[in-house]
């Protein structure tokens, strides 16, 4: 995965009932790579793209007669004390990203244009990039993301599921902060609920970090190797609403794993050693999405049906694993360079 952008949106759709939102969503399936590369065009350093994600209620709509990928399923909230992993509504998911946030307006723009009357919104969120790569707690945000191979090993879907081989799934919540609430918390104290220093951003050593610090439960080891996830969370706001967010977004080839930390840091890991962000944070969105590889979304915009029975090879024949120009040929990226 290349560097992280400055600007982003998050865009969650419901379809509507009905055949024809139905079909008005697959016309804009099939021509979405169009749009990105026109809005895109007018500035190739902004590198614009787009990932889509459809949720487990949108695959049964538009994939009937498909074999289901395996991890695809309604998100799981979760209940712990104060704390609460809400589940909420969203069919598609559209993560807007470039270097300039009018590239990402525009294209949202002309999404929304097209699927007017067919969709409701039941989120939307302009991420910015903050000073250093901070997130509004002021700790920087993504250090341990995996690069290169080991981005690839941890985010797409390999021979495990080799009928949705190249693709993704990702989980996305938003979380609304306390600052008032953080920032009376000694920075001394910050550090030890994230894991990391504030200020130089390295990691707390393992006999000063707490087992609830927030990097000590999203930690997840199997058989002694750590499982990654690719997250390209971003910050949001509204000081004159007085809301201040993190808007979490991960992707891994196997739900379990992100679910896994999430489970840590709202029940605790054991149980009652919660993450203590809680404490200050709370997410108010929920939902898990199947992001296809481009071959399989472009079947489900031409409304290709695909049984169980039959040999599920990416249409035109290519290898959805393959990894080329540095994309990761998740959703209409195509091939595209990311930045």
């Amino acid at each position: 995965m290349t560097p992280l952008t400055r600007a982003a949106i998050f865009l969650v759709v419901v379809v509507d009932p009905g055949g024809e939102a139905e079909q008005t969503v697959r016309d804009l399936i099939t021509d979405l790579p169009a749009l990105v590369r026109a809005v895109g065009f007018r500035d190739l350093d902004g590198w614009l793209s787009c990932v889509t994600g459809l949720s487990d209620n949108a695959w049964g709509r538009f994939a009937a007669g498909w074999a289901r990928p395996a991890g695809l399923h309604p998100f799981r909230e979760i209940r712990a004390g104060a704390r609460h992993a809400v589940a909420t509504a969203g069919d598609l998911l559209f993560h807007i990203r470039a270097a300039r946030a009018d590239l990402c307006f525009e294209l949202a723009t002309q999404i929304m244009a097209r699927l007017r009357g067919a969709v409701t919104v039941a989120d939307e969120v302009h991420g910015f990039r903050y000073f250093d790569a901070r997130d509004l707690l002021g700790f920087v945000d993504g250090t341990e993301n995996p690069t290169g191979g080991d981005a690839v090993d941890a985010a797409i879907i390999g021979a495990d599921d080799p009928a949705f081989a190249g693709g993704s799934y990702v989980i996305v919540q938003k979380y609304l902060h306390d600052l008032v609430a953080w920032n009376a918390i000694p920075v001394e104290r910050q550090e030890k609920i994230v894991g990391r220093t504030k200020l130089a951003d390295i990691e707390l050593r393992d006999d000063v970090k707490p087992s609830y610090a927030h990097n000590a439960l999203t930690t997840i080891e199997v058989d002694g190797d750590e499982i990654d996830i690719l997250r390209d969370n971003m910050p949001f706001g509204a000081p004159g609403s007085d809301e201040f967010g993190t808007y979490f977004i991960g992707y891994a080839r196997d739900p379990a794993t992100t679910e896994l930390m999430l489970t840590n840091m709202f029940v605790g890991r054991p149980e009652g050693n919660y993450d203590r962000l809680l404490d200050v944070s709370r997410a108010v969105t929920g939902t898990l999405f199947f992001v296809p590889s481009a071959p399989v979304l472009d079947a489900l915009g031409a409304g290709v049906v695909l049984t169980e029975s039959d040999e599920p090879e990416p249409p035109d024949g290519t290898d959805p694993a393959a990894v080329q120009d540095g994309s990761l040929q998740i959703g209409s990226l195509r091939g595209e360079a990311q930045r």
